[in-house]
């Protein structure tokens, strides 16, 4: 099989545990862009926190961000699609949050906005370097376009959360987490699964063409959409589980060990 994209996801994935992308990865990348191969990186990050990556590029690539809800040009900055929640849902899903007391952040067209400054949503901006807004009223930003909120609390309430609130929206909502401490939701059609299909018909690359590497349970639509998953060897074993490859991990250059084998091979 001849493959015509590979996307894969950022953190635990293309970066390594200190958050960089290794040389040997960035030379791998660069020489599929040279054969003509598309490469996508697909994270749940908005356009802010790929800049360092998007940098070290010369060329114009997509990339999925806020876990499928759009996808961008990293140079040119042409939007491909968006797809923003439901501002009744979302207010819904803020509206429980607060009545728990979690941290809350969510992303609009323009700006990432907190529903007030705990430790959690202090980090993240930092993290982030993006301008930060308090919530005032929900109403207000509904003419913004609401991507994505994220709920912040500790690994265990998050696995349970995700259980409770996957059931009390029915499918209305996209509800995963991201990372153990991170609980998101997106619209119900916005996935990294989806967003390759879209990016499959813009380029004219059938899924059958498409490699999807990604080591947690946000990545799994888009591992099983493409022609070939691949689970990083630090992926939990559920995610290994509906991949039909498992590569090294993330600081074994486990990205770069797929391009070697099934692309530049």
């Amino acid at each position: 099989m001849k493959y015509k994209l590979i996307a894969a996801d950022m953190d635990g994935t293309l970066l390594n545990d200190d958050s960089e992308l290794s040389e040997r990865t960035k030379i791998a990348i660069t020489k599929t862009a040279q054969t003509g191969v598309l490469f996508v990186a697909a994270t749940g990050r908005a356009m802010q926190g790929v800049e360092n990556i998007n940098a070290l590029f010369g060329r114009d690539m997509p990339f999925i961000i806020l876990n499928g809800a759009s996808a961008v040009m990293g140079k040119s900055r042409e939007v491909l699609f968006r797809k923003y929640m439901d501002p009744v849902l979302a207010k819904e899903v803020y509206d429980i949050g607060i009545s728990r007391d979690i941290p809350i952040v969510l992303w609009t067209d323009k700006h990432l906005w907190v529903s007030r400054e705990y430790k959690a949503t202090s980090d993240y901006q930092r993290a982030y370097t993006a301008d930060m807004k308090i919530i005032r009223d929900m109403d207000e930003l509904k003419d913004e376009g609401i991507y994505k909120m994220i709920w912040f609390d500790t690994a265990d309430n998050v696995s349970r959360f995700q259980i409770e609130m996957n059931e009390h929206f029915g499918g209305k909502l996209n509800c995963h987490s991201s990372r153990p401490i991170f609980l998101e939701f997106v619209s119900p059609d916005a996935d990294k699964g989806s967003a390759m299909a879209e990016i499959g018909k813009i380029y004219g690359i059938d899924r059958s063409e498409m490699i999807a590497v990604g080591d947690g349970f946000n990545d799994i639509s888009m591992l099983k959409y493409a022609g070939l998953g691949v689970a990083m060897g630090n992926a939990p074993d559920e995610i290994k589980a509906v991949c039909g490859h498992v590569t090294l991990s993330n600081n074994e250059d486990g990205v770069a060990a797929v391009i070697d084998e099934f692309i530049l091979s």
